[in-house]
Formats: C-alpha cells, structure tokens, sequence
C-alpha cells in the first residue's frame, strides 16, 4: 500500500498507558465506526473483514448511519451493530460507555468521532490524526500528503486497510465484496418481472450522484446511449436512481428522451437491499462516479464508470472488469460538487461513441483499455517538468528533461521578433520519435509582474503564462478547433510569482501563422477586402 507508512511486525511496542490489543482473547469488545458515505462504506470491506479475522475471538460492534448498515447487511463481519443518531458527542459516548468497549477503530475521518469515543473513555483509540483530532486518539496514523500539504490521492481501500494493518492485521486481500438478502431477490422478480423475461443483456444506468451535480453525465447522453444499447445489442436498460425528487426527475428526462422503453426505477423504486440484486442481474453497469458504482464492482458485474471533478485514484479497486473515462479537462480534477467553469467540460468532454465502445468491448469479452481518457496524460519526470509520455525518450536525446535545462537549451533554430516581449524566447527544432516532427518551444523567463497579475485575473486564479497558454490550448481542442499537441509543459515559482515557465507544442503540418495569413491584421489598417482569405 504505497503511500503508508505501516508496521509490517504483528507484534509492536505498545504506546505508554496503551492497553494490549488482546486480539484473541474473550476480554476484547471492539467498536468499529464506518464511514458515513455508501461508497466509502463498501471500499472499507476489506479492512472490516482483516479487522474481523484479527479480532476473531472478540465481540465486534458496528456504528454507521441505516443506509450504511442496509448496504452491509446481512453481515458476517460483525456480531452487533448501533444505528448511528443525529445527536451531540455526549449524548452518543453516553450510550457507547454501556457496552464497555475496549477498543473503538474509526474509519470515519471526523472530529466528532474523535471526540464521542474520548468522552465515552474507551481505552484504545485508534484512526487517522487528521481534522485536529490526534490528541483525543491513543494510536494516530498521519494520511499521506503531497509536499504542498494536500492529502495524496490514494485508493480508499488501502487508506482503510492502513489502519488495519496497524493493529498488526492482515492486509494482502484488497477485494470488496456485498451479501445479498435471499429476500430481497424474491421482491426485486415481483417488481420488475420484465427483467425475467430479458432477451438481451440488462444493463443498469446510473446517471445520479449524491456527492453533487458535478459528478453527473449530461441527461440526454444516457439516453442517446440506452439508444444505442437497445439497437445495437436488444438490451434492457434500467435507470437506478435515489428515490428522492432531483434523482427522479433525473431519470424522468432521461426516459422521456429516449426513443425506447426503459426501465425506471424512479416511477418503481426498491430498497437497497433489492438494489443489490438488481445488480447482481446485470451484464453491464455504466454509472457516474458515485456510490452504487461500488456495489457493481463488489458484485462483480461488467462496468463503465465515468470519471470528472474526482481523480480516479481515490477509488481504485484495480478491478478488471471495468473500463475507466475519465474526463481530463484543464481544470479536473477539482473535487468541487458544482461546476465553478462556465461549462461543464470534464463531463461534457466524454462522448456517447466513447461510452458506447467501452460497454461493447465488455458486452463482447474483449477490454482493450482499463483507462480512457479524454486527452491527453502527462507525467512529471523531475520537479513541476510534465510530459507526455510517448516523447519523453526524444526529448531526452536532446537533453531536455528537466525545466533547468529547456532554459539552458540553445541547440534550436531561434524565432526572435521585433515584437515579441524581452521574457518570452521561441524556438524551434526537430525531434525523432515518435516520428520526425517539428516541435516549438516558448519560454517565460520571470515575465512582469504587472502581466502575471493581468494573467490571474483574466483566468481567475493564480497561472503561470505557460500554464496558462497550456490550458488555453486545452480548451480550443475541447471546442473542436485544430491546435497545436502539447507535448511538454513546465514551471518554476518563487514565493509567490512565477519565475520561469514554458510549453513544447508539435507544429501542426501544413498550417501558417495569422501573422502570414492575415498581415494586414497585424501590420496595418484591416478593410473587408484584405480579410478575404
């Protein structure tokens, strides 16, 4: 579990006043509060079922809110569970001191958690020390963070079994998994019976998310899709939503736009425990990134998720049957519930085409790709220096690898102008592979700082000028318009304003410059004549 630092050894030293763990001994009462979220509760799955075999002679407690406790039951990790109240800390540590724990595992991250398990004086108290709340806690383990301070993305699975792995668990099992009630599949047949009868595949969509509308794929995509689907493969399509009002009107439009029948469970909703097998019928699911998107996986179903303001990482099962689209705009991820852009690009960026040949490349056994992207991916090879990782090996023939040296670099034709600002530099030169092309390169080198303010607040939020120019070709290509490929980009800052920044962009074959195709444009008085091209 990259990222963690964890105590390989069973056996640790005990903190003072830290009582022994007692993992197999009858003494142990463990109580163990889940997260709230549906989906953070299924990818904790694995780190309840090591806890469960360390503490296999212990009374295990569960404490989560009724949708968490449906979602997991009927469950053989636990021997009880406490139906989590709205209520203060107090009130809730009062109820906790009657059961005597001896140990409280939080898998929920916050202070109030913290807090209602010190108030309830519960001996050994373990969890992440995040939220200011590693004093209340006997055992605190540090989340990874980037050097910026930010939390590292890091998949939810290994973040759980993290803790587990301290109390000296076993952690090598990293698949989720869901029971279903035997009951709740005999319900499901009596309220949906067209899905006996199926000729095709049933393929569940999942166009809602509770985390907020940012999350969510365009309405009439899903419908195009379920279009699509029907035509091209006799499908039963249903629509899974929450049964409450935005979600139902979700799946009203996307019914309504759609030129077959669809299932929709807005108008027939089932509880979770149904929901559970319903999925457990599916040959496909294509969902948002949000919850039942989990119980797919754990249930093992065929499955297309789209991905946009949240980085894929955070939720990684490393499931095979899953073919990730992920929207790569210029300003994903960003982990914010509502779109702050004037359009939705991350979502909008995925395609029906893109969705459709992902679902028949599983539909028809034969994944190509776990990942598809919107554009283009970079990596960072050396500090703030990105680069797209099929030109990386030619770039480092002519020893550009790092920012340092792209402003060192003199081996190129040099596009000096009389107009072009003392800071910027053009070059150009040729490179080898993946095949011989001409690249530019235009270097920032410490621009004014009256035009770096100027850049910030033309794009609202402090950019370098190669960033900048980076995202702004990002968007033209988004709207459809020819642009130069971006190959490589970098930055260095200084305390607060940029210093150096630059952008290695292929030429595009066959183009000119609007100084050469409209000169009049740049170096006289434009007339309707001298416009016609």
């Amino acid at each position: 579990m990259q990222g963690f630092k964890q105590d390989t050894r069973h056996e640790r030293p005990r903190r003072r006043n830290e009582p022994d763990s007692g993992a197999n001994t009858q003494e142990t009462n463990v109580l163990v509060w889940l997260p709230s979220p549906m989906g953070d509760a299924i990818l904790c799955t694995p780190a309840l079922r090591a806890i469960r075999e360390h503490f296999k002679s212990s009374r295990i407690w569960f404490l989560g809110n009724s949708v968490v406790r449906q979602i997991l039951s009927p469950c053989a990790l636990n021997n009880e569970w406490i139906e989590h109240r709205d209520e203060n800390p107090f009130a809730t540590a009062g109820r906790l001191k009657e059961h005597k724990f001896t140990h409280a595992i939080l898998l929920k991250n916050s202070f109030a958690s913290a807090l209602t398990v010190f108030l309830a004086r519960i001996p050994s108290r373990i969890g992440y020390a995040r939220e200011k709340r590693g004093f209340l806690l006997t055992d605190g383990l540090d989340p990874p963070r980037l050097p910026s301070g930010k939390f590292k993305p890091v998949s939810m699975v290994d973040y759980y079994l993290a803790i587990a792995s301290r109390l000296g668990a076993k952690t090598a099992d990293r698949s989720i998994e869901l029971p279903i009630g035997p009951q709740a599949s005999q319900v499901l047949k009596s309220k949906l019976p067209e899905l006996a009868n199926a000729a095709g595949p049933i393929v569940i969509m999942v166009p809602g998310g509770a985390f907020g509308p940012s999350k969510c794929w365009p309405n009439v995509r899903f419908a195009q899709t379920a279009d699509r689907l029907v035509t091209d493969h006799n499908a039963t399509v249903v629509i899974s939503v929450a049964p409450d009002r935005a979600e139902r009107q979700i799946a009203c439009e996307i019914c309504n736009a759609s030129e077959h029948k669809l299932v929709n469970l807005g108008n027939r909703p089932v509880s979770i425990g149904e929901l559970k097998a319903l999925f457990s019928m599916a040959d496909l699911v294509i969902s948002n990134d949000t919850g039942p998107r989990h119980i797919a996986i754990a249930l093992q179903r065929k499955l297309v998720t789209m991905f946009g303001p949240n980085d894929p990482v955070w939720t990684d099962t490393e499931y095979e049957n899953e073919i990730q689209i992920v929207g790569n705009v210029h300003c994903a991820p960003c982990s914010k519930p509502k779109c702050k852009e004037n359009a939705h690009l991350c979502m909008q960026a995925i395609t029906v085409e893109m969705v459709c040949e992902a679902a028949k490349e599983l539909l028809e056994g034969s994944r190509k790709r776990a990942k598809i992207t919107t554009q283009q991916e970079f990596v960072e090879t050396s500090e703030s220096f990105f680069v797209d990782p099929d030109y990386e090996p030619a770039l480092g023939k002519v020893g550009l690898d790092s920012t340092d040296s792209i402003f060192s670099f003199s081996a190129a034709e040099n596009l000096a102008k009389s107009n072009l600002a003392p800071f910027r530099s053009r070059l150009q030169f040729k490179i080898d592979s993946p095949q011989p092309t001409i690249v530019f390169l235009k270097r920032y080198d410490r621009p004014p700082i009256s035009v770096q303010l100027r850049n910030w607040l033309s794009a609202r939020s402090r950019r370098s000028c190669g960033l900048l120019e980076f995202d702004s070709t990002r968007r033209l290509t988004v709207s459809g318009i020819n642009t130069p490929k971006t190959i490589c980009y970098g930055e260095q800052w200084g305390n607060l304003f940029e210093k150096k920044s630059f952008i290695i962009s292929e030429k595009i074959p066959d183009a000119e410059s609007l100084e050469r195709k409209l000169p009049d444009c740049f170096g006289g008085q434009a007339t309707s004549v001298n416009l016609k091209l």
